[in-house]
């Protein structure tokens, strides 16, 4: 029997090995890596009303030119700086194992472990949140990563339900998943305001996300 060759990646015309990044690459990554240090730090430091962008640019060691390359404002670099940070927040909170939990459970789960992560910080969450409600054109593609991550999650997890038949199963599970977000949401920005306790926030907020969907 003729002994079968396999072509190697090389010979069949396919590198294996990723493309690497170039220098211009590089140096843009390693820029806004010390522009979110630096004003992750200075915001913490001296608070973010006391921050100049010109003290975020000389923390960074770039001009003020440069910095504007990556951020308009200090609002949108308050933006640059936590977008990672929530977006880890909001992808480990849907890691918890399901096990004997509802599906409204796990729902007010996720919105608990995001309270926890405003609460590290309530006068940036303030002021974080002010300049995530209605973000213009140059910030919405980092809200839209946020939010297709929390939204994605959320779906999911009514899925899930609904075939546990916890969860209604005449609702559209995209529309529900936004539906329950906006219910947190309303009552984040009344906790934020001191309107209302965390407990009362979250207790009110279960009974809502309980009365849209259980069955």
């Amino acid at each position: 029997m003729a002994e079968t060759k396999t072509k190697s990646p090389m010979a069949s015309g396919v590198d294996p090995t990723p493309p690497r990044m170039g220098r211009r690459e590089r140096n843009k990554l390693e820029k806004r890596a010390r522009i979110v240090a630096a004003a992750r730090r200075l915001f913490a430091e001296q608070g973010f009303a006391e921050t100049t962008t010109v003290q975020i640019a000389e923390a960074a060691d770039i001009g003020t030119g440069t910095l504007f390359l990556y951020a308009r404002s200090k609002e949108d670099l308050l933006i640059l700086v936590f977008k990672d940070e929530m977006l880890e927040v909001a992808k480990e909170s849907f890691t918890e194992p399901p096990e004997e939990r509802s599906a409204i459970e796990r729902i007010m789960s996720v919105f608990a472990h995001m309270v926890d992560y405003h609460e590290r910080d309530l006068e940036l969450s303030r002021i974080l949140l002010r300049e995530l409600l209605i973000p213009y054109d140059a910030r919405q593609s980092e809200v839209n990563e946020l939010v297709s991550v929390i939204f994605g999650g959320l779906e999911q997890i009514i899925r899930s339900g609904q075939a546990k038949g916890e969860i209604r199963e005449q609702l559209e599970p995209a529309t529900t998943a936004r539906s329950c977000f906006a219910l947190y949401y309303f009552g984040l920005l009344r906790w934020l305001s001191n309107s209302v306790s965390r407990e009362d926030f979250l207790k009110f907020t279960a009974e809502q996300v309980r009365a849209l969907c259980s069955v």
